[in-house]
């Protein structure tokens, strides 16, 4: 068969000379001894190179009463998702624990940082089945270590929610008549509000401690009539995106509003982009959709990367939105995990701040691996 015309030609074969033949033996019987050497040392080499089970230990489960979150099996996702390269604020004793990993391939234990290990159900706590009302209308109620399956509607004031699993969402309409007088605690627990299209717990009047929110379109909203909003020390992931919808999802939303206090949380909006090109919006959402944004303070937070989300923090302003300028919005000392292409978001770690706005302040955040992240304007 004749060689195609661009293929080099063969360099042709040389017999062995008689003296040549005399040595091939030796020199196959050295090379034959140098192999099994070679073999030894480099099978002694690999037993040497094992791990010492008692110098690295393998990673830990993430422990608590949180386990229905925290056993997500990997998807494809991970490879293409980046993880966490360090804490901001390190702990000699956190950090030797290895980071649990969801199907995002992010660390969703930093040492210093809310997560799986610190935040929702206390370990050791023992829960009861949940029999009271699912609408709460008795001023001062508290539900205390219950496991909950039913949606909570808040309709009095000072309702208490600790040490519970919530398999549903938890709300408080501050549309409604008489709002302004209902609040609600929701203290060491977890909310699981599954496939449920609506956030997992809402609308304002509300304080959100040490607690761990999953499932539903966002995990936390703050609605444009709220008296106040705090979330703090949480851990807000694993929003829940159908594949053929065209849902917008986001770790905190506000659509405008004001007394806004978002402190110490791990914030991821989770979810890739799904078939129909629809995801997440951000980490951190401030929207001038139904009122001017003003008086939010959001500081110390993690916010973890998603290159299916446009920007990690929308910082209140917009041209295109019916209030479109904040104003005495803080944003300082938060740190960005920089993800697969540097960025945090798709386009970029923050949009629609304005620095000139009154009030408006933006200093000391930061980017998880180092060096200063400034405002987009």
């Amino acid at each position: 068969m004749t060689a195609p015309a661009n293929t080099p030609p063969r360099a042709p074969e040389i017999p062995p000379s008689r003296s040549n033949r005399f040595w091939l033996p030796v020199v196959a019987l050295a090379a034959l001894a140098v192999l099994l050497v070679g073999g030894y040392v480099a099978m002694t080499r690999a037993s040497d190179d094992k791990a010492d089970p008692a110098a690295s230990p393998a990673p830990q489960a993430a422990g608590g009463a949180t386990t229905q979150a925290n056993s997500v099996a990997p998807s494809a996702s991970a490879a293409a998702s980046a993880s966490a390269s360090a804490s901001a604020k390190p702990s000699a004793k956190a950090s030797s624990k290895a980071a649990a990993k969801t199907e995002s391939g992010h660390e969703h234990y930093i040492a210093g940082w809310p997560g799986p290990r610190n935040t929702g159900v206390p370990a050791g706590t023992r829960l009861s089945t949940y029999t009271g009302p699912c609408t709460i209308q008795q001023a001062g109620t508290v539900i205390d270590a219950k496991s909950v399956n039913c949606d909570l509607t808040i309709l009095a004031a000072n309702v208490t929610i600790k040490r519970s699993k919530i398999k549903g969402l938890v709300v408080l309409d501050t549309d409604r008549p008489g709002s302004n007088k209902w609040s609600y605690t929701l203290v060491d627990s977890e909310v699981d509000a599954g496939t449920n299209p609506h956030p997992a717990v809402s609308y304002g009047n509300m304080t959100i401690l040490r607690s761990n929110i999953h499932g539903g379109a966002t995990s936390a909203q703050c609605g444009e009539k709220a008296l106040t909003c705090t979330v703090q020390d949480s851990y807000l992931h694993g929003q829940y995106l159908p594949n053929d919808q065209p849902w917008h999802l986001g770790g905190f939303l506000s659509n405008g509003g004001h007394n806004i206090r978002i402190r110490h949380n791990y914030i991821l909006c989770e979810p890739p982009a799904n078939s129909v090109g629809e995801g997440c919006t951000g980490d951190l959402n401030l929207l001038p959709d139904f009122a001017v944004v003003a008086d939010v303070i959001a500081e110390d937070n993690y916010l973890a990367a998603n290159t299916g989300s446009s920007y990690c923090i929308y910082g209140g302003d917009s041209s295109t939105k019916p209030f479109p300028h904040a104003n005495h919005v803080v944003i300082r000392n938060n740190v960005f995990e920089r993800g697969t292409n540097g960025k945090c978001g798709m386009y970029g770690p923050v949009t629609g701040f304005n620095s000139a706005g009154s009030g408006n302040s933006w200093t000391g955040n930061r980017w998880s691996n180092g060096g200063s992240v400034p405002p987009e304007n």
